[in-house]
């Protein structure tokens, strides 16, 4: 099988739980390089992923003429300035969301792909979600969307503490605001933001095929509770989604009333509830949140505390849980990254989201934040 040479600039949180193992697995990649300023930290990863070269310089990577393609998983502030670095180099370029914090400094990832003439995908994977296609393909087939509501909601109150108050939006909420184009086929007229307290708000968004779309964000909820779910009204009848795991259909008489489908697996770790989802749908998803939620619960409470039976299980199951909770779900990234690979291969363009795309959510994000402050509605 042919496959495009990739090299990967960053290997920490997100790469080690997403990018490392799925560039190593796509079917139509060879990881030749990883880099990464942390010395400690490439070493782990070379070793782990059996990656032949390791650098700490990404100008040693970019120099590569066998690369073909880059993905860039570093800091939010370094990823607009190695995607440009990297497409001036000629290469094709997979990087994380989001591209920047403006959408000043997203249009000169824009400007660069330009330049290069090659392809800039931004890491906005759930459009490659197997049960997002397939209700995309359902609503598209009966009219087109005509009301959509997504809820994106998590522990942001205890893993986002360190983040500047109210600027989820930017790096959690760009996602959807990317969806609610790609759901509708169009892009925002207006937005308009209600705000309960900081990262707890409602956004209201008319797009340009006439689809109304609101958005609840918020950080306040805990991990029992799935953490996205959306709803879609279409010409006559509805789909919605539960957390990537069940697809169900209400007055679509040429299409079954549920769809359920597997989990995402990391290859380090335990892949059973893969197959639970598979087979359960949302009340397989259900059942192990909650499990989650429960023992973790039970173990702060007896961490510290030596002599309940069942402390030492708990404490690995803390510990050892596979994968992260928010991460056990087919969001499209092992799709979207195999995908992206045989588009490099064949010169097609890309479905994955690209530079453009990334413009958008920018755009998107900043005019929330206008709306958030100001209290009125922000046109496009």
């Amino acid at each position: 099988m042919q496959q495009a040479v990739f090299g990967i600039i960053g290997v920490g949180g997100i790469a080690q739980s997403q990018h490392l193992p799925n560039l190593t697995r796509a079917p139509h990649v060879r990881l030749k390089t990883v880099c990464d300023l942390n010395p400690e930290r490439l070493q782990r990863a070379q070793a782990q992923y059996q990656v032949p070269e390791a650098t700490t310089d990404y100008r040693a990577l970019l120099a590569d003429a066998e690369i073909q393609a880059v993905v860039v998983a570093t800091r939010e502030d370094q990823q607009a300035p190695l995607a440009i670095a990297a497409l001036d180099a000629g290469k094709h370029v997979y990087v994380e969301k989001p591209l920047a914090d403006t959408p000043q400094q997203v249009e000169q990832v824009v400007a660069a792909q330009r330049r290069s003439g090659t392809f800039a995908a931004v890491g906005f994977n759930r459009r490659m979600a197997p049960a997002y296609g397939k209700a995309r393909a359902l609503v598209d087939a009966h009219g087109g969307a005509r009301n959509l509501h997504y809820r994106i909601s998590d522990e942001y109150w205890d893993w986002g503490r360190n983040l500047p108050p109210r600027t989820r939006v930017i790096h959690e909420v760009c996602h959807i605001f990317d969806l609610v184009r790609w759901f509708t086929h169009s892009d925002p007229v207006s937005i308009y933001c209600v705000e309960s307290r900081p990262d707890d708000e409602v956004f209201v968004l008319a797009m340009a095929s006439g689809c109304v779309a609101s958005i609840t964000n918020s950080g306040y909820v805990t991990m029992d509770l799935p953490k996205e779910r959306v709803e879609i009204v279409s010409e006559l009848g509805a789909v919605t989604v539960e957390e990537f795991v069940e697809v169900r259909t209400y007055g679509y008489a040429d299409a079954e009333p549920v769809y359920r489908f597997a989990g995402h697996s990391h290859p380090d770790r335990d892949s059973t509830h893969k197959y639970l989802l598979a087979q359960g749908g949302a009340d397989a998803l259900h059942a192990l949140r909650r499990m989650g939620w429960e023992a973790r619960e039970r173990w702060r409470q007896v961490k510290d505390d030596p002599t309940p039976l069942d402390r030492a299980e708990l404490e690995h199951f803390v510990a050892h849980r596979s994968p992260h909770w928010n991460y056990m779900v087919d969001k499209g990234w092992l799709h979207a990254v195999d995908h992206f690979a045989q588009c490099v291969l064949s010169g097609e363009e890309p479905q994955v989201a690209g530079a453009t795309d990334g413009l958008w959510a920018a755009r998107m994000s900043a005019a929330a934040m206008e709306s958030r402050a100001s209290g009125q509605v922000v046109r496009f």
